[in-house]
């Protein structure tokens, strides 16, 4: 049955999986937008659940002891770190659509493919 989900962002903790997702949601909704009043909210919300989701997946890691914790977590930090640099300056009243659109496209293209890939093949040895 097609659910109409992503499910390349899948780590295979359903927690995890419901909180990526709903990060894809997001992402999806600032690259189809092309209302600038409407992208801050986004935004907001966006950070929000990139922190949210982030937390999640690191104590997912803490707990089954993953040996690649503290770079998987630097990883993290940096794009959050990123993000919130580009929210920034949206609070200040410069709409910088596309610099947000990078960070989530590092994440999406980078982090997930190769950070995320590594800890769903982590989970799947330990099930």
């Amino acid at each position: 049955m097609d659910t109409g989900r992503d499910q390349s962002y899948h780590i295979g903790n359903p927690a995890v999986d419901a909180s990526g997702q709903a990060l894809v949601d997001l992402k999806n909704q600032l690259f189809a937008s092309e209302d600038w009043m409407a992208l801050r909210p986004i935004i907001v919300a966006l950070f929000k659940q990139m922190s949210s989701h982030f937390e999640l997946e690191q104590a997912l890691m803490r707990q089954l002891n993953y040996p690649d914790v503290q770079h998987h977590q630097a990883q993290h930090q940096d794009l959050l770190e990123r993000l919130e640099d580009r929210s920034m300056d949206v609070g200040k009243g410069h709409m910088n659509k596309k610099a947000i659109v990078a960070v989530m496209n590092d994440w999406a293209d980078q982090h997930v493919t190769t950070a995320d890939a590594a800890l769903a093949r982590f989970l799947a040895a330990k099930a």
